[in-house]
């Protein structure tokens, strides 16, 4: 088995005259043009692709200028893999895009692909997926970005048997903070990564799918919080080893270039970088359209009791100087700034920004996930992004008697990941609790003593 690393979470796996290339993002920029490639993408020589698997919606992962760019030829040739998903949405724009040989992959069953080689396919969260290839004796776990606790990692080293290689996302892919890390992603992040190696002990373990920049004036200070190759390197896992773009392994003689990609790594992140300026200003009528049409797609699909029990926040739009009042319940209300809306506004973004977040099903998770604005009420969760996800991702749509069965196929997959998240948050939950009666004992023990 051949595995050659193209891009940040694009590599392909080569075996007994099968190919299947992962989530080719080759060129431009993703979310927003908020992120950059953070080293040149190798090339791919598609003649000699087989089969190409897309894990997830975001748009470095599936990457649309990549995807059209492709001859129509190459397009009907390919087979494309996709997880399946309780939404048909996916599938149904690769066909769009030309490609006519889409395959959704049966959730938690292996698949054969010919040759012997064989593929299973697992979900996380609402729109995550990871996969597994098997071939030779050799299996390669890509776990990509999926957040998963380690009850179900548990599982699905049982399910997939001994991992020989092991791809694993090594740098947060989301905002973190207010120019600081005030959540803790990287913290969190290292852990991840030291948890995972240590949990599943594959032979090697390639961290990958954090190979990015961040680009615009609007996140680019996220960049000095980013780990780096040589921070994971310095961890001392066992078997750690990174691939450049262009780098290859060979089953056969099981040897890594890793000294040599850290430096060229760090060579890239060291070279100055392009960084955009804030994009150019939006109407404000625009924006507000597009945040009364969201609004109401939301309510129509949800209600509006539930919608009006969420709390109405504002955002200030620091390039035109104005106040956006959202209601979910209502509408969306412009307002001239005065310093107290200034400051209490929970929400800091450029106009272009906020007409994004709004404009498009998936604009609120992609704006998250770009960084690029400021949150004053961090610690607080904003409940319309729940139900915004939602209908970004449709994992819940039960439209129709066909599409509740394939909502309901899709949960009854997700049944013991649904069960591990909701065990972890019960220990969670207890954790916080026995912290909480510990500090109020101390509270009164040092009350008393004074």
């Amino acid at each position: 088995m051949k595995i050659r690393f193209v891009s940040h979470a694009s590599f392909s796996v080569e075996s007994r005259g099968i190919t299947l290339l992962s989530d080719p993002w080759l060129f431009g920029k993703a979310f927003n043009q908020g992120w950059a490639l953070l080293s040149p993408a190798a090339t791919v020589p598609w003649e000699k692709i087989d089969y190409v698997w897309i894990s997830h919606q975001h748009p470095d992962h599936l990457h649309f200028p990549t995807l059209k760019s492709l001859p129509p030829q190459e397009k009907n040739r390919l087979t494309m893999l996709y997880q399946k998903h309780a939404s048909p949405r996916i599938p149904k724009v690769l066909r769009g895009l030309g490609y006519s040989n889409v395959q959704e992959l049966t959730l938690e069953k292996w698949t054969s692909l010919g040759g012997g080689v064989e593929v299973i396919c697992g979900s996380a969260g609402s729109m995550d997926s990871w996969l597994a290839v098997r071939a030779e004796g050799v299996s390669v776990l890509n776990l990509n970005d999926c957040m998963i606790d380690p009850a179900h990692l548990k599982y699905i080293s049982r399910r997939i048997g001994k991992v020989t290689v092991l791809l694993t996302q090594f740098s947060f892919a989301n905002w973190i903070g207010n120019r600081a890390d005030e959540l803790g992603e990287v913290e969190t992040k290292l852990r991840e990564v030291q948890q995972r190696v240590n949990l599943l002990k594959p032979e090697a373990t390639i961290p990958f799918a954090s190979f990015i920049y961040f680009c615009s004036q609007e996140n680019s200070w996220m960049n000095d919080f980013s780990i780096t190759p040589r921070r994971i390197a310095d961890l001392g896992l066992p078997g750690v080893n990174f691939m450049y773009p262009g780098d290859e392994w060979d089953s056969d003689v099981r040897m890594f270039s890793s000294a040599e990609a850290i430096e060229k790594y760090m060579q890239d992140v060291a070279r100055p970088k392009v960084i955009d300026p804030t994009p150019p200003p939006i109407p404000i009528d625009i924006i507000q359209q597009a945040v009364d049409r969201s609004l109401r797609a939301v309510r129509a699909r949800f209600g509006s009791f539930i919608i009006a029990r969420i709390t109405p926040f504002s955002i200030y739009l620091h390039d035109l100087d104005k106040v956006l009042m959202v209601d979910p319940a209502s509408t969306c209300e412009v307002q001239d700034v005065t310093e107290d809306r200034r400051k209490n506004a929970r929400y800091v973004m450029c106009s272009q920004v906020a007409w994004y977040a709004f404009a498009y099903s998936w604009g609120w998770g992609a704006t998250e996930v770009s960084g690029m604005y400021f949150d004053r009420h961090l610690k607080e969760p904003n409940h319309l992004a729940f139900y915004l996800n939602i209908l970004a991702t449709e994992f819940l749509n039960f439209g129709g008697l066909r599409q509740a069965g394939r909502t309901l196929e899709f949960l009854w997959a997700k049944r013991r990941e649904l069960g591990y998240r909701m065990w972890a948050r019960l220990l969670r939950r207890k954790g916080a609790n026995a912290a909480a009666d510990c500090q109020r004992v101390t509270s009164i023990a040092a009350d008393r003593a004074a």
